[in-house]
């Protein structure tokens, strides 16, 4: 009994011990005076086979699959949006702090709609999507399968660099990858490259984390000529919290960002994609700066 208290001791003092080393870390980590903005719609999605078992009271695995790798037709709906307001990108003039109009907290929304379905003979669906009830119709929720929206990072909306992403499950897919329907036209095969799993290793102490599923993507701005290296990645223990989520962002970025220049723009975007009934999307942006350190962008 003596050694199972002492033993409980002992994994106490490591815990919280690597919670300090993290926490001191994200103390130590530089502030960019840029700001940022977004609205960012988080779609939930169920295959016909989905829909199929769950009429039978059985749970799917919720993974997803290019039409190319899976014929079963996939129903797509928005279920909810995370929002940070344009006051973001300015500062109080007197004060250089963030404008009074910047929520501490990004708004997360989530729309009431779900899916409505009834099997017809022959196993057809007659599928809706509606936040009111259908008659004679079953009703369940989705997983998570994609993020869409826009994103601006700067000092003011005219002067902010603006970029539009996509970004869906099928692409986390390691084992499996997407195969493009056309390689050409495929704005995804060209823009990013595929997903592999991550070691964590800045600071030291997520080495002892399980490896993060992520793929980097380039993204354009269509106005201002800048890009912003974006993340994708599987969500996992670190986003929990806001300052952990920078946390592992960070990581990932000293990973995969080849040689980053002062003034690169750089972020994470994150989620249970695949989760059944999630729509928490994880956000996080940094500047690059001189000193060779991502500042984080708040």
């Amino acid at each position: 009994m003596q050694r199972l208290a002492f033993a409980i001791l002992g994994v106490a003092v490591v815990v919280a011990g690597a919670i300090g080393w993290l926490g001191l870390s994200y103390r130590a980590m530089p502030v960019s005076n840029l700001g940022a903005a977004y609205i960012i719609g988080a779609r939930v999605a169920l295959t016909a086979d989905h829909v199929h078992a769950i009429a039978i009271d059985q749970t799917p695995t919720f993974e997803f699959r290019r039409k190319e790798q899976d014929s079963s037709n996939k129903y797509v709906w928005q279920r909810g949006k995370i929002e940070r307001p344009v006051a973001c990108l300015y500062h109080e003039t007197d004060a250089g702090r963030r404008s009074r109009y910047c929520p501490e907290q990004d708004r997360i929304s989530l729309s009431g709609d779900q899916l409505y379905f009834s099997v017809e003979p022959g196993d057809a669906l007659r599928i809706g999507v509606s936040d009111k009830p259908l008659e004679n119709r079953k009703v369940t929720n989705g997983a998570l399968y994609e993020a869409e929206g826009e994103i601006g990072i700067g000092k003011s909306v005219d002067g902010a660099a603006w970029f539009k992403i996509t970004l869906d499950a099928e692409w986390l897919n390691v084992l499996d990858p997407p195969v493009p329907a056309d390689a050409a036209t495929d704005s995804d095969w060209h823009s990013c490259k595929p997903a592999t799993r991550q070691s964590l290793r800045d600071p030291i102490v997520l080495g002892i984390l399980p490896p993060v599923t992520a793929r980097p993507c380039q993204i354009e701005s269509e106005k201002s000529g800048r890009s912003l290296f974006l993340v994708h990645f599987q969500s996992g223990p670190l986003q929990w919290t806001n300052w952990t989520n920078r946390l592992g962002c960070r990581a990932l970025l000293y990973r995969l960002m080849p040689s980053p220049s002062p003034g690169d723009l750089a972020g994470c975007i994150g989620g249970p994609w695949g989760g059944f009934d999630r729509t928490d999307l994880a956000v996080s942006f940094f500047e690059f700066t001189p000193s060779g350190e991502f500042a984080v962008i708040r």
